[in-house]
Formats: C-alpha cells, structure tokens, sequence
C-alpha cells in the first residue's frame, strides 16, 4: 500500500481518492433568491455586429449566468425600453450596452443598468480598450454588476492556472481566463513541471524535474523570474512535492521525501531561508492546504494506514483527523472564506469532489461522474470550484458550482490537472 502511494505521490498522478457515503447536497441558494437580469443585444456603431455579438454580449451572458446572484433572461426579443415587458418576464434589472469606435481602433462601451420597476439606472459606467478587449471588457462589466448587486468583485476576469501535458516526458504552467480564453504558456523548462501554487501578488511556485530530481522553483517577487528556492546547499536533500503558499506570500510549504519512503512537510521562510520541519514520522504527509488566516493547514497523511485529510496548527501542533469517513481522502483545499474544504474521494470506484462544511462537521459530494473528478480548488469568491476531470491522459479543465448542477468544461484539449484559480496573475 506505502509503496504504490508513494510511486503516485513522487510522480504526481493525482488518484489521491477515496470511498465516503454521499449526502445530500444543500450548498447552492435556490434560483428564487437570485436578481433576475436581462441584457438585450447591443446597440453599435463602426463595430462589426458580428464581433460585439460574440465577444461582448454572448460573454456577457456566460460571465453573469455563472456568477452565482443572478438569473439571466434569455430568449427574449423584447427593445431595450420596453421595461414592463421585461419585468413581466422575470427581470429586475436591464442592461443596456452600446458600443461605438473612437478614434483609431480605441473601442467604446457605455453600460446603462436600469431597474425595471422604477425605470431608475442603478449603475452607469464607460469601458474603453482597443480593438479585440471587447471580451475583457464584458467580464470588467459582469464583475462590476456583482460588485454593485454583493459588494464584492465578481471572479469574471479571473485566471487559471494549471499543468499541460505536452508530450510523454514534458508538461509545462499555462494559465487562461476563467471561461478558457486567452490560453499562455508561462514555463519552458522542457521538462516534468508540475504542481503550481499562486501567492495573492501573483508569484507562481512549482515543482520541475529539470534538474533530475523534483525541486521547488519560484518567483521572489511579482514578475520576477523562475529560480530554484528548494532544496538549498545547507538544507536537506530529498524529492521535493506539492508547494503551497503562505496567505501573508512570506512562506512555502510543501513536501520532502526519504529514503525511507516517507515524506514530512517543511515550512520554508523565503526571505531568511530558514525552513523547519512540521511532521516527522514514518508515514507519507503531502497536499498542504492553508486556512485564509494562516493559523492552520490541512494535510494528506496515510498515518492511519490509508490517506486522510489531517488538521494541525502553523507550527505543527495539535494534529487531529478531518474525515472520519471512507478509506482514501486527499487533496484538500481551503475556502477563501475559511468555512470549508473541497477534496477528492472514492465512491463506488469513482473519483468525486467533496465539500466539508467545518461549521456543521459533515461532508457534502458535490459531483457524481463517470470518470475521475481531481484537484479541486476554489473560486476567489467561493462560489465554484475548478478540478480536472476525465481518464487518465485524457484530463480536461472544468468548474462546478457546489450543488453540482452546472459543470462546465473549460478546455477543449486533453492532458490538463493540478488547476489553480486566481485573481492575481
């Protein structure tokens, strides 16, 4: 049993599963709570239809569909100005986009979101940018209609980051936009690069093999580039896994093996490089997970004789076991919110997310597939989760919200995992 987990845990094949009897799922507000919203087409000048159609409108629609508050209303060809029309039909809000070109190829877009009972605007606001932003635009806008309904800055224009299978021996980071778009390569080592983790000023860690063995490298400072941060001349040798930033940015844990077989957790300061040791045993510990506050991790450790989701403090203290049910739970991820932790478990020889809620001590199964749902992680607003999903090789990028009704894939390509979502790249 050791020896197979550990081969998984070295090489990174991320079936770090287990069995736990589902219940049901209450974490979604029902569709009643949400503010119904309509977004007729869009008036334009000196703009291809075509082009604001799909860029602009069709984004728009997608972006607010799976921002959680609101309802949209489809379907509709009602004239902007026609508010009864569209209250009857369920809207509490309009929003009227115009888009016409200015000088040279600088591109306008005017948002006018009217309430359709008082017909008073509830939010005004001019968007620039230069031709082909008109997709960036569209997520500025559906991130600004989340703020003014919740008060909080939708995830629209937010990223994700992941490893891309590129050939037998190669993966290399990319990132892309929430909803899949502008897709970049950001390492090109060549090489096994796997594992990234995002600070919240951007910097990026991860594991390579360019040197032979697993290494941690990472950037410093934002934009920085790519250095070796671990293992050091005067620290301990050994493979080193699955990086996971400090929220305060100042710190990296991740995982270290032996000789032995076993693997510790190591806690390194990157502005001293100074590390310390947090578990010390002979069983495997990896996957650690920081709570928003920093005062505790969550952690995978087979000390049970099968893998588990663990609790301790930041100094490695007070450890005690999370799940309490099924024989192989992994891969866990805290909420940005710090009321619950997303993770991965076999149930009846599948691979599900599930969420434990820690104000109620119970888990939820969020999706029930046909294959293997992997590597979840949270939404910076904590209404979704992104994970990787399909057979082996052929992984692909999707989200959920956390009823696990609507699941949507965000890849059109194969040999994805390990997804991260951020605001901050």
């Amino acid at each position: 049993m050791k020896r197979s987990w550990l081969m998984g845990w070295l090489f990174f094949l991320t079936g770090l599963l287990s069995a736990q009897t589902p219940q049901e799922v209450v974490l979604s507000a029902s569709a009643g709570s949400r503010l119904g919203i309509a977004v007729p087409a869009p008036a334009e000048s000196g703009v291809a239809p075509e082009s604001v159609q799909r860029e602009l409108h069709q984004t728009l629609l997608r972006d607010l569909e799976e921002s959680g508050p609101f309802a949209v209303i489809r379907d509709r060809s009602f004239k902007n100005e026609d508010l009864k029309a569209w209250m009857e039909a369920g809207a509490d809000w309009v929003v009227n986009l115009k888009v016409q070109r200015e000088a040279g190829d600088d591109l306008e877009v005017n948002v006018q979101v009217q309430d359709a009972k008082s017909a008073k605007a509830v939010f005004t606001k001019r968007y620039l940018g230069k031709e082909g932003a008109l997709r960036r635009i569209a997520h500025a806008i559906a991130d600004d209609l989340v703020a003014r309904l919740t008060g909080e800055k939708g995830v629209s224009g937010s990223r994700i980051v992941f490893v891309r299978q590129l050939s037998p021996l190669v993966k290399e980071i990319f990132q892309m936009d929430r909803d899949g778009s502008n897709l970049s390569q950001i390492t090109r080592h060549q090489t096994l690069t796997l594992s990234p983790t995002v600070a919240k000023d951007g910097r990026l860690a991860y594991v390579t093999y360019r040197n032979g063995d697993p290494e941690i490298w990472g950037q410093r400072r934002p934009g920085g580039s790519f250095e070796k941060l671990f293992p050091t001349k005067t620290g301990p040798q050994g493979p080193c896994t699955a990086p996971a930033w400090s929220p305060d940015g100042r710190k990296l844990l991740f995982a270290q093996g032996d000789r032995r077989g076993n693997a510790d957790l190591l806690l390194l300061d990157l502005e001293t490089g100074r590390f310390r040791r947090l578990t010390d045993g002979t069983s495997i510990n990896t996957e650690a997970t920081w709570n928003p506050a920093g005062t505790q991790i969550a952690f995978t450790s087979d000390r049970s004789g099968s893998p588990q989701i663990y609790l301790m403090e930041e100094d490695g203290s007070n450890v005690r076991r999370l799940t309490q049910e099924g024989f192989y739970n992994a891969s866990a991820s805290w909420s940005p919110t710090g009321a619950m932790i997303a993770y991965v478990s076999r149930f009846e020889g599948k691979f599900d997310l599930f969420v434990y809620k820690l104000g109620e001590g119970k888990s939820y199964q969020v999706t029930t597939g046909v294959t293997s749902n992997e590597s979840p992680d949270w939404a910076p607003d904590e209404r979704r989760l992104v994970f990787s999903s399909g057979s082996l090789g052929g992984m692909s990028i999707y989200t959920t919200d956390l009823s696990g009704n609507t699941v949507r894939r965000v890849t059109e390509f194969a040999g994805c995992q390990s997804p991260k979502w951020t605001r901050a790249r």
